[in-house]
């Protein structure tokens, strides 16, 4: 039995690869990939320097990853997606579109919510003493920024699961690397938007309006979400609701894959690294002594362009090359990334230094991101794209929301130079396993996405 997704293979020339994203199925998953891209960066990435910007403790940013958690539990609906058909909607639209197009209107009012209360001028306040390595600190929790940070994190992980599962849907299997390319390059997009757009911005125009822009901008998927053509599906009476819609799709997951426990395990320590990394990027320009102008403009200006090369790159090599092999080779660039921040902790406001940062950092973002959604999709089945989809997925970012909750507390006590050495080890784990699956796929002769 197979442990790993079977992927046609393809002999494509270089320019019949490009030729791909030009396909109008395609298409269409570049925007709702910035759709989706906005709101993970504004409360995972920007809304760290808004915080930081009212003094309130690196402890408190990285008690703020928590918010994030739907995106690890947003399995435990996903079913209801896969199986329920909203009344009328769904008639009109489809059922995944009509879902689709609920979770983003409540996406747009929670952000707009978010807007409206800075965390500096929070009236609910709630404080507890966490006493993490023998320290006891006092925590200070902005209530008001952190329920509609949560809220804001439920509609996106809700509208990920849909535009995941149309994704898987609609294209082919020789399409996922297209589409993980051109889905990964939009969020890419959305995702430097709400982070060194809006960093930019609130320099010039507040945090507030700059969020306010955001939810604006979420339009585009909006409107996007009409031209995306969805397989009609027929209205299947559940025999047994519960086997049905929640332990199915799970069965057939590991009926599928005979080594799924390795690669769950997998999945969650391939983004260790990255997540404790990324969660402490800002605050760390800062303590560079860059300002915010200079933040958003030396990342705004060289990493958009390296994050389309690394995207369409990673999106190419998945239909020319193994990809597992892919991922090891990007874990160990990874680790290389993690090495040239530390070095870079070693001279404050080197310009230099912080372009090579951005350069390394967007690249394998850009590829990493692209191979790894592809990998995911490949271990999906289509009749359960988006509950199969949402738990790996859900997997995937509990290294985000909740090991780094203490990637504050471990760069105060480590300090830059050890705490970026320390998120390179991460990735060791993650190779480790990854060493030991594609053994397994060469001994059993199990061809490779």
């Amino acid at each position: 039995m197979s442990s790993l997704p079977q992927h046609p293979s393809t002999g494509i020339s270089w320019f019949q690869a490009l030729k791909g994203y030009l396909k109008p199925a395609v298409l269409v998953f570049l925007f709702l990939g910035f759709s989706c891209g906005i709101p993970m960066s504004l409360i995972g990435y920007s809304l760290s320097l808004w915080l930081d910007d009212t003094a309130v403790g690196l402890a408190v940013i990285g008690f703020f990853a928590l918010v994030l958690l739907p995106y690890n539990f947003k399995f435990l609906w996903a079913p209801l997606i896969d199986k329920v058909r909203l009344p009328i909607l769904a008639d009109c639209l489809g059922a995944r579109k009509a879902w689709l197009i609920i979770f983003q209107l409540g996406l747009i009012g929670s952000i707009i919510g978010l807007a409206c209360f800075s965390p500096d001028t929070n009236t609910w306040l709630f404080t507890f003493e966490s006493t993490i390595d023998g320290q006891k600190t006092t925590i200070v929790l902005p209530m008001q920024t952190y329920l509609f940070a949560l809220l804001t994190a439920f509609f996106a992980a809700s509208q990920d699961i849909v535009v995941d599962a149309l994704r898987i849907a609609t294209l082919k299997k020789e399409e996922y690397g297209e589409g993980a390319g051109l889905y990964q390059f939009g969020y890419r997009m959305g995702m430097l938007l709400a982070g060194a757009g809006v960093v930019a911005l609130s320099v010039l125009i507040s945090w507030q309006n700059a969020y306010l822009l955001c939810a604006f901008l979420l339009s585009i998927g909006f409107v996007t979400t009409f031209f995306v053509k969805e397989p009609v599906t027929p209205i299947v009476c559940l025999h047994n609701k519960v086997y049905d819609m929640f332990i199915e799709p799970f069965h057939n997951f590991i009926k599928r894959h005979q080594y799924w426990l390795a690669l769950l395990f997998f999945i969650v320590l391939y983004k260790l690294c990255n997540a404790v990394l990324g969660r402490m990027a800002l605050p760390f320009y800062k303590d560079m002594d860059f300002s915010k102008y200079e933040i958003a403009l030396i990342s705004g200006t060289i990493g958009p362009w390296v994050t389309i090369f690394g995207i369409a790159l990673g999106g190419i090599l998945v239909m020319k090359k193994p990809i597992l092999k892919l991922l090891f080779a990007l874990g160990c660039i990874e680790i290389l990334t993690s090495v040239v921040f530390a070095v870079f902790s070693l001279f404050p406001h080197s310009v230099w230094l912080f372009i090579i940062v951005i350069l390394f950092d967007n690249i394998v973002g850009g590829m990493g991101g692209a191979v790894f959604v592809a990998f995911l999709s490949g271990l999906c089945a289509k009749q359960f794209a988006a509950t199969q989809y949402a738990l790996l997925t859900g997997l995937m970012m509990f290294a985000v929301s909740v090991i780094s909750v203490y990637s504050g507390i471990w760069a105060e006590n480590m300090g830059w130079f050890l705490f970026f050495i320390f998120t390179g080890c991460l990735m060791i784990p993650a190779l480790i396993l990854l060493s030991w699956l594609i053994k397994i796929s060469a001994l059993t002769h199990i061809k490779e996405i």
